[in-house]
C-alpha cells in the first residue's frame, strides 16, 4: 500500500479507548480519519474486537424497529487508509472540472492485492493530456470514451411508451394495500421500476420512490406516481425531485402503503443499506450486487467503482454515483430499480441496498450500470431504505 502522510487510523490501537468518556472517544476517531458514521456509532468495545492491523467499519445501517442501528466489521487498516485516502484523492481532484472529462469514480483496492485508484473518464487525447498520472500518491487511471453529442446526453433507463402499454402481463403488484418494490410504475408520459419503501428517519414516514427522469424535470411536486396494474392505479402523490440524485419521493395515497420489500426477490425483505465503505468492501471480497427491474427482470454483476462525479450525462450533475455490473444488465424500464446484496449477518433474513439504478452506458468505452449510491442519498436528502 502506498505511503500516507496523515496519521494511520490503525493508531486508534495506542490510545487508551477503555477509559475515554464518549465524546473523547468521537474526537479522537474523528481525527485520525475515520468518518462521522464510524464516530457515531463505533465504540471501544469494537476497536478492541479488531485486531492491532484491523480497524472497525460501519458497513451498513439496518432498521431496529424506528431506530437505525449499525452493522459493524474489522477490515485491514492499511486497505482502509488507502481507500479513504483515494476518496479525499478524488475529490479535491475535481477531474470533472476539465473541459472534456466525463467522469471520475474511485475504485476501491483488494485485500492483500492492488491499491485504490481513481478511474478518470475523458473524451478528448487532449484531456486525458490534462490529467496527472498520480494525484496525491494515489494513481489515476484514464481511459478515452467516446463524446456524447449536445441533446443525446440524457439518463438511459427509462422509455418513450406511454404508461400502461408494458402492463399487460403483469402479476399482481399488491399485498393487502401495501406495494413492494421493483413493480411498474409511471408517471404521465413515462414508466420505471418502483423502489422499495424509503423512509424519513426524522419522523418514520414512508414513501414510493422512483428515478426521478421518469417525470422528465426538477419540478415534480404534485404530479401523480401510477401502478400499471393492467391499468393505471394512482398510489401516490409527487413530494419531492431530487434531479442530481436522479430521486423522487411519492406521498402514498391512504389505501397503499410502500413496502421494504423487492418482488421475486428471494429473500425479498430490504433490511436497511451499505455505507460506502460497505460497498466497497463488498469490491475487496469480490461480492456481487443484484437487481430486479420490470424489463430485464433479475440480473447481478460485479461493483466497479464508488464515489463517482460526472457533470457530462443527463441534465445536471451527479455526485455519489456507484458503478456496477454491465450495460445488457439494465434497460429502457428498469430506472428505479435498486441493486442490493443480502445481508452479510442474515443472508437468509432479507438484505441491503446499495443504491438506485438511474442509467446503463450506450457509448463505446464505458460498460456499466450506474445510479446514486444509497449512502450518498442519506447523507444528502436524509432518507433511507
Amino acid at each position: 500500500m502506498h505511503e500516507k502522510t496523515e496519521r494511520h487510523t490503525r493508531a486508534i490501537h495506542d490510545e487508551s479507548v477503555a477509559t475515554m468518556g464518549r465524546r473523547r472517544f468521537m474526537d479522537t476517531l474523528l481525527g485520525l480519519g475515520f468518518g462521522a458514521l464510524s464516530a457515531a456509532f463505533l465504540t471501544a468495545e469494537d476497536v478492541r474486537a479488531a485486531s492491532d492491523d484491523e480497524v472497525p467499519v460501519v458497513y451498513g445501517l439496518v432498521r431496529e424497529g424506528e431506530e437505525l442501528q449499525p452493522r459493524r466489521k474489522s477490515v485491514p487498516a492499511d486497505w482502509y487508509d488507502d481507500f479513504r485516502t483515494a476518496v479525499a484523492a478524488n475529490r479535491r481532484l475535481g477531474a470533472v472540472e476539465t473541459d472534456d472529462v466525463a467522469s471520475s469514480a474511485v475504485e476501491p483496492g483488494e485485500y492483500g492485492g492492488a491499491n485504490a485508484a481513481i478511474r478518470v473518464e475523458v473524451t478528448s487525447e487532449d484531456a486525458r493530456g490534462e490529467v496527472p498520472e498520480e494525484f496525491e500518491q494515489v494513481p489515476v487511471e484514464v481511459e478515452k470514451v467516446a463524446r456524447v453529442e449536445s441533446g443525446e446526453a440524457t439518463e438511459r433507463g427509462d422509455d418513450s411508451t406511454a404508461p400502461g402499454s408494458e402492463s399487460e402481463d403483469s402479476e399482481p403488484e399488491t399485498v393487502e394495500g401495501g406495494i413492494p418494490g421493483s413493480v411498474t410504475i409511471g408517471s404521465e408520459d413515462l414508466y420505471g421500476t418502483l423502489a422499495p419503501a424509503m423512509r424519513d428517519p426524522e419522523d418514520g414516514s414512508l414513501y414510493f420512490a422512483t428515478a426521478n427522469h421518469i417525470y422528465d424535470g426538477s419540478d415534480n411536486g404534485g404530479q401523480p406516481l401510477y401502478l400499471l396494474d393492467g391499468g393505471k392505479t394512482r398510489i401516490g402523490t409527487v413530494e419531492t425531485g431530487y434531479p442530481e440524485s436522479d430521486l423522487v419521493c411519492a406521498t402514498p395515497e391512504s389505501e397503499f402503503e410502500p413496502l421494504h420489500e423487492i418482488r421475486n426477490g428471494s429473500p425479498g425483505r430490504v433490511l436497511g443499506q451499505f455505507t460506502r465503505v460497505g460497498l466497497s468492501d463488498l469490491k475487496a471480497e469480490g461480492e456481487s450486487l443484484e437487481k430486479i427491474g420490470v424489463k430485464t427482470g433479475h440480473t447481478t454483476g460485479k461493483i466497479q467503482a464508488v464515489d463517482g462525479f460526472t457533470c457530462a450525462y443527463g441534465a445536471v450533475c451527479k455526485r455519489g454515483q456507484l458503478k456496477w455490473g454491465s450495460e445488457s444488465d439494465f434497460t429502457d424500464g428498469d430506472s428505479g430499480s435498486v441493486n442490493f446484496h443480502a445481508d452479510p449477518e442474515n443472508p437468509d433474513a432479507g438484505v441491503l441496498v446499495g443504491g438506485l439504478n438511474n442509467a446503463r452506458t450506450w457509448w463505446p468505452g464505458e460498460n456499466y450500470i450506474w445510479g446514486t449510491g444509497a449512502y450518498h442519498i442519506t447523507e444528502k436528502h436524509g432518507f433511507t431504505f
